[in-house]
């Protein structure tokens, strides 16, 4: 499922969004992450082991939420199956931290995270929910 153009337009914001994923024992995780959506794919980052990874790799299920937290609220849920791949290229890491970070900090964010290992993390939504909130009107 894609997005119209109002939640593309949201989705090209620098939200840091919350995966969800299940573990082995069927226990949920939720953790923020950054990410890059193009083309109807959302494109992350973890490092390989981590509880994310190893929970995408026991149930590829996951659900990716996307918030603003200020008046008025707003939200994207995307649903899907997720697919772990190679670590990104450097040119994508830069593209998703500076959506983040400014230039300097993402040049420090880039040196810090050079000798880690990680894997890509690959979002086609199946489901995409919108919620725009009444909440302080």
């Amino acid at each position: 499922m894609s997005p119209n153009e109002a939640q593309e337009a949201f989705l090209r914001e620098g939200n840091v969004a919350v995966l969800a994923t299940v573990d082995r024992r069927g226990r949920a995780h939720a953790a923020p992450i950054w990410y890059i959506y193009a083309d109807g794919v959302f494109v992350m980052s973890t490092g390989r082991g981590s509880q994310k990874h190893r929970n995408i790799d026991a149930n590829p299920e996951v659900t990716l939420v996307i918030d603003r937290r200020s008046l008025p609220y707003y939200y994207l849920t995307a649903r899907g199956r997720a697919e772990i791949g190679p670590s990104l290229s450097q040119e994508d890491r830069r593209r998703i931290a500076s959506r983040y970070l400014n230039e300097e900090q993402t040049r420090r964010y880039l040196e810090r995270m050079s000798g880690l290992e990680s894997v890509s993390v690959r979002l086609k939504p199946r489901k995409i929910i919108e919620f725009n909130g009444q909440a302080g009107r």
